[in-house]
């Protein structure tokens, strides 16, 4: 399968997800009329540059249909001065969410991230997306950090940085 096919199947997800999870977060005209595009865009240009680096994209499926995913990319020393594996993305549909598996795509990510030397990862939520918060802290991550970010649609919102030892 070429990057642009895994684009091409991950970008609905992380659009679904996105218009569940951040209604309220990002503006309802992007989120009804831009993230579609927006994000297949988005994969198609940043698979290209992760298949040239340290990364890796586990698709989660049911009966042969992608419900998930999670990009988790080996970085070194990032902006903050941050060591550890970053946690890009973890998606579900949110109609499957609760049944175990973004817990399992963190436990693929956590053995790749093991396998390259990572004590930790790392990844970063947005401080009014409760859901994501919780279950993150039910895994055992915590927040570490709190800073302004700019949304894909222009607006500014406070994330969260959290890490959680491997």
């Amino acid at each position: 399968m070429n990057t642009d096919d895994i684009a091409r199947l991950i970008a609905p997800l992380h659009a679904a997800s996105w218009k569940s999870a951040y209604r309220g977060i990002l503006s309802d005209h992007y989120l009804d009329y831009v993230v579609d595009g927006d994000r297949l865009a988005h994969w198609l240009r940043y698979i290209k540059a992760l298949s040239a680096g340290d990364g890796e994209i586990y698709l989660a499926t049911l009966a042969g249909e992608p419900v998930g995913f999670l990009c988790i990319e080996s970085q070194d020393v990032d902006e903050a001065n941050v060591r550890g594996a970053y946690v890009n993305n973890l998606h579900v549909l949110p109609h499957i969410k609760g049944q175990g598996i973004g817990s399992a795509l963190l436990k693929h990510g956590a053995r790749w991230a093991k396998t390259r030397g990572h004590g930790q990862m790392y990844l970063f939520v947005y401080e009014d997306n409760a859901d994501a918060r919780r279950f993150y802290q039910e895994q055992g991550w915590r927040v570490v950090e709190r800073l302004m970010s700019e949304l894909p649609d222009g607006s500014l919102a406070a994330e969260l940085r959290m890490v959680k030892t491997i």
